[in-house]
């Protein structure tokens, strides 16, 4: 690989990984990930993590191990190959969104029982909790419409 297409990929590990870490997660999770977007071939070992993307081992180990729970990456063998090497997990980014799907769900039943409960005490001012239930059923409706409309053309 040239030096320009190596800085070029890296610059956007790094950008990937800065996104990521915006969202809550640890950076490393997000260079994993950006890695794994774009790395040739599409599955790398703990020690192609650890040269491509100067991280130590225990952070290869602590963060696959976050992703493999959270179902975004999968262990792959190679045939001839002792060592364990990782990959996306195909289709996992909607699953991701599906499980993101499910927490808006749930917040939208949560506040609707809310909603029950400030008008059975006769609390006058209920617009907060309004607005929020208002806002993860519109979320929760978009969003499973957007992933149907995804499926759809990827099935195409």
């Amino acid at each position: 690989m040239s030096e320009s297409a190596y800085k070029n990929k890296h610059a956007f590990v790094d950008a990937f990984s800065l996104k990521i870490e915006e969202l809550g997660h640890p950076r490393i999770y997000g260079q994993i990930l950006g890695w794994l977007l774009i790395c040739d071939p599409p599955h790398q070992s703990f020690p192609d993590f650890m040269e491509n993307l100067d991280i130590s081992k225990a952070s290869v180990s602590n963060t696959t191990r976050m992703l493999l729970e959270q179902g975004l990456i999968e262990k792959v063998r190679v045939k001839g190959e002792r060592q364990i090497y990782f990959k996306l997990k195909e289709g996992s980014l909607v699953d991701f969104m599906e499980r993101q799907l499910q927490l808006t769900l749930d917040l939208e039943a949560i506040t609707s029982k809310g909603l029950e409960l400030v008008k059975q005490e006769g609390q006058p001012d209920h617009r907060r909790l309004k607005k929020a239930n208002d806002f993860h059923r519109f979320l929760a409706r978009q969003t499973k419409d957007l992933l149907e409309e995804y499926k759809t053309k990827e099935d195409s």
